[in-house]
Order: C-alpha cells, then structure tokens, then sequence
C-alpha cells in the first residue's frame, strides 16, 4: 500500500515538473514571436510618426539596443574547459560596512562557510564610523569565524571615511591574490567563491562580477518588481556584455578583483573628482572602468550568487536610483573616452546604451504630449510596444526561473520607460552633489 502511494506521488511531482517544463516552453516560444511582434510595430509605426524619421529612428534603435541584449546574452555559456580546474588562488573578503548591524553578522558567517580552502582565504571586514552596534557583531562574527579556522580582521574606524576608503584600505592590508567585496547586507552562497575566483586563471581577466538576487523579494510589490529587474540586468546585460570581455559594472554586492591590477591605481581611485567635487559613490562602476582603461577584461560570474537587500520604501528606493543615475552618467562618460577600443560591436553598443536613456525624456514629451495634443492623435503604436516590450522581459525571467514574479517584473519595465526615465535629467544637474542619500 505505502509502495503504492509513493508511487503515485513520485508520478504526480513528475507530471508537475514535466508540466512547469512545458510552461517555461510555452514561454520561450511567445517570448521570441513578441520580440518579432515589436520589430513589425516599430516598422509599422513610421506611419505614425507622419515621416519624421528620428523619432521613427530612436524607437527603433531602443527596441533594437533591449533584444540585442537578450540575443547577444544567449551566446556567454563559460564552461568548465574554459578554466584550469585545479587554479586556487589566494582570496580576501573584502567588507567595509556602516550602521549594518542587522546583517554583517550573517554577511561574514555566509563568507566563513565558503567551499574553498579555509587556509587559502580571509575576511577584512571594516567598521566605518557605524553609530549602532555593527562593530560588536562584527567581533562576534569574528570570534565565530575563528571556531571554523577563518581568520577574520576587524578594522575599527571611529570616524566615517566612506565605502570607496574602505574598499581601498581593504586592498591595502590583504596580502592575497583576489579581493572579493560583498556588499555588508549580502549572503554569498557556499559555492560563490570557488566559481568565482577560477575565471581568474586566464591572465587577462582584471575582474569578475557575479550574479546578484533579491534576498527580500517577498516583501511587497516593489522589492518584486526590482528582483525580476535585478535577474534580467545580471542575466542578459551582463551577459551580452562578458561576451566581449566588457562588463561595465562589477557590482559592489559581489564583484572580484585582480589585486595586482587595481592596488597601483588605488590613490588615484579614492581621489577621484568631477567637476571639481570629490566622487564618494559609484564605487563600483568607477573602479571597474580603472581595469577596463587599463585594458583588462572584465567578465561575469552566473553561477556565483549573492543574494542582497534592496530598498522596501518607495522614498529610499528613488533616492537610490538617484544616486546610481548620478555614477552612471559620470562613469558612462570617464568610459567614452576609451571604450572605442573594445570590440567594434560592444563599442558601438555601449555609446547606443549611453545617447539613448539622454534622448528619452526629449522623446517622451514629443510622443505622450506634444504630438498627441496637436495631432489629436493618441500614440498606440507607442503604448503596444511598450506592452510587448514589458512582456519581453518578464517572459524573459521566466523562462529561466519558472518564477511567478515575472509580471511584477513587466510592470518595473513600464515604470523605467515612463517615470525613471524623467529622473535621469534632475540626476544630471545634481552631479555635484557628493552626499548618499540614503544615509
């Protein structure tokens, strides 16, 4: 009897696995007639636009730039035989942290409990300047860690010098061969390190970002909305982009570094001004562009995982991408200047990536408003590509993680195109102001 309904129930989780399998299917196939479906709007809509081929033009560079990145992503599968299997470098955690005492305990725990050598890494973990209690969980960790036989260094600083101080200062006292930051609110998976750190075995890998996911995605709609936005942006960017060698952010959650590279371009980095004002965020993406000028590659990790904290509050959260707005013009600019010599189609691709978002608030105010008011027209071609578009990537999430947030994810696609898109000129003129915002 028992034989039997075991039996029975290893045939029903079957037939559910084999059913989702067919859903993800499904999924792929509308995926791919949706991406067809918006290049025939596009064409179709030249119409619309009443011959006014540079607005006909940058909607199709848009529509062309977003599935590129989903064509191009389709390609980077780095495989096993890519790699020297037995290549165990020498690693540091890299930690610097202020007011996290709700997470760097766990953050240095996830960290102690890595798949790899425990005489072959160590954690820097930095307090800098934290007005609660993260120094305490930092020596708790420490004195945890030291039960496991990872040594864990706690750097006290009584005043606040900010993350890109600390990140250097990190570099600085390790004396291994790979600094791995993690952000001080993300969990690495046991796994992470090991998968990370053997892209280093080919010389010219500078370094290496791995792939981040919400770790409080269940909370409300908005964290939903940016961890379908998290996967598609390591997914399919990143991806696209490593193909060529070319990540143009190595992202602070869980990004590796070639310690021999960035340790000679550190005073410079920490140093950093524009306009004048001295740069205290864009760490990130500020560093990553050092190793590409310097002509090393930078490639990405997908099965290096960290799972981080994102904003909960609407407030916190635009404050955020105000600030992220602000380091990616400023990078994406520095970038310009060098990005040429990269591959011919990662170039162009990354100037398209940079004039686009500029133009679209010009092109958002002549298609929703003047043109509708003095045509008398409502632009529908618009709106269905922007439906078919939302579509695209929320298929697009869930043809690889078989995942129910991905009409969450649609609409996050819709509120880029029609509210983000409006913040990125006030990000612009607010270039100079140096403070977090979210602290």
């Amino acid at each position: 009897m028992s034989y039997t309904i075991a039996n029975n129930n290893i045939a029903l989780a079957n037939t559910r696995i084999d059913r989702k399998a067919k859903t993800r299917a499904f999924a792929a196939v509308v995926f791919y007639v949706l991406i067809f479906s918006v290049m025939i709007i596009k064409i179709l809509s030249i119409q619309w636009m009443q011959g006014q081929i540079i607005f006909f033009g940058y909607s199709l560079m848009v529509a062309s730039y977003v599935i590129s990145r989903f064509a191009l992503s389709y390609f980077y599968s780095p495989t096993e035989t890519s790699f020297d299997p037995n290549y165990e470098p020498t690693v540091s955690f890299a930690v610097p942290s202020k007011n996290e005492g709700e997470h760097i305990r766990e953050t240095i725990m996830r960290m102690t409990r890595a798949n790899y050598p425990k005489d072959k890494f160590d954690i820097i973990a930095i307090n800098d300047g934290s007005t609660d209690n993260t120094l305490e969980e930092m020596n708790e960790a420490k004195r945890l860690a030291a039960l496991e036989g990872v040594n864990v260094i706690v750097v006290d600083w009584k005043i606040n010098r900010g993350k890109r101080d600390g990140m250097a200062e990190c570099t600085r006292i390790s004396d291994k061969e790979i600094i791995l930051f993690v952000d001080s609110d993300s969990f690495i998976e046991p796994e992470a390190l090991k998968t990370m750190v053997k892209y280093f075995s080919l010389p010219n890998v500078g370094a290496v970002a791995g792939q981040a996911l919400v770790a409080n995605a269940e909370t409300n709609f908005l964290t939903r909305m940016q961890s379908v936005r998290y996967y598609v942006a390591f997914k399919a960017y990143k991806s696209a982009e490593a193909l060529f060698g070319s990540v143009t952010c190595c992202s602070g959650c869980l990004a590796a570094y070639r310690r021999s590279v960035i340790l000679p371009m550190l005073d410079e980095w920490t140093n950093q001004k524009f306009l004048g004002v001295k740069c205290t965020y864009g760490d990130d993406r500020s560093l990553t562009n050092r190793v590409l000028k310097h002509g090393f590659d930078t490639v990405f990790a997908p099965d290096s995982i960290a799972h981080t904290f994102v904003p909960d509050n609407f407030k916190v959260y635009m404050k955020q991408q105000l600030r992220w707005k602000k380091s990616w013009f400023r990078e994406s600019f520095m970038a310009c200047f060098f990005m040429w010599r990269k591959n011919l189609l990662m170039s162009l691709s990354f100037y398209l990536g940079f004039i686009l978002p500029l133009l679209a608030p010009f092109v958002l105010i002549r298609t929703l408003i003047w043109h509708p008011v003095n045509s008398g027209i409502v632009p529908l071609y618009y709106f269905s590509g922007l439906l078919l578009m939302t579509l695209i990537y929320g298929l697009y999430y869930y043809r690889y993680t078989g995942d129910n947030r991905w009409l969450s994810g649609s609409v996050s696609t819709a509120f880029y195109s029609l509210i983000l898109a409006w913040q990125l000129p006030y990000a612009i003129l607010k270039i100079r102001d140096s403070r977090w915002g979210t602290r």
